[in-house]
């Protein structure tokens, strides 16, 4: 994600639906890379907007979550100060024009919102996208990839090492793919 365009656009309430479209497709990918079945696989081909075919959006984070050894536990649902709502359903709310959501440009996304940290967090959930994905590609084995991101889920720099390491790999391995970013 561009730091350009999430600090840019993150201002205003429509772009914070986009940060939680942004986790919850990172997740749902993250689910079918690692965790679904070939019959989940299969009947992917088929999926709506009303059946996914992935558990939901808290049960992935916590899914993940648990694999890098921080807990079965999804801080998206983590309350927000001032709204005694979930972190998620506050960016929900500014998708569908909820009563909750006029309260938020009022407020001023800023102070209910760290922006800067919104954008340091998806960069860092893209690089864990990112690791798992490169690293699939280069067969690692899945629990391997487990013990890296265990040792680097909550070190951006780390991570972003990782994520360059295993680009570098899949260069020499001859398999060509393109990160665009700016």
């Amino acid at each position: 994600m561009s730091r350009i365009f999430a600090i840019t656009t993150l201002h205003h309430p429509w772009q914070c639906s986009s940060l939680r479209s942004f986790i919850e497709y990172t997740r749902r990918g993250i689910w079918f890379l690692v965790w679904a079945s070939n019959e989940q696989l299969k009947s992917a081909e088929h999926l709506t907007f009303k059946q996914a075919g992935s558990p939901s959006l808290t049960k992935m984070d916590a899914m993940l979550t648990k694999a890098m050894g921080a807990g079965n536990v999804s801080r998206l649902t983590d309350i927000v100060d001032g709204f005694n709502e979930p972190f998620i359903d506050c960016l929900h709310a500014m998708t569908h024009g909820n009563p909750v959501s006029v309260r938020f440009p009022a407020m001023e996304l800023t102070k209910l919102f760290d922006i800067p940290r919104f954008v340091e967090r998806a960069e860092h959930e893209q690089n864990i996208f990112r690791l798992l994905v490169y690293r699939r590609l280069t067969k690692m084995p899945q629990g391997e990839i487990w013990n890296v991101l265990k040792t680097a889920h909550d070190k951006p720099q780390l991570l972003r090492q990782e994520v360059l390491k295993a680009d570098a790999d899949l260069k020499k391995s001859g398999i060509k793919i393109a990160w665009k970013s700016l």
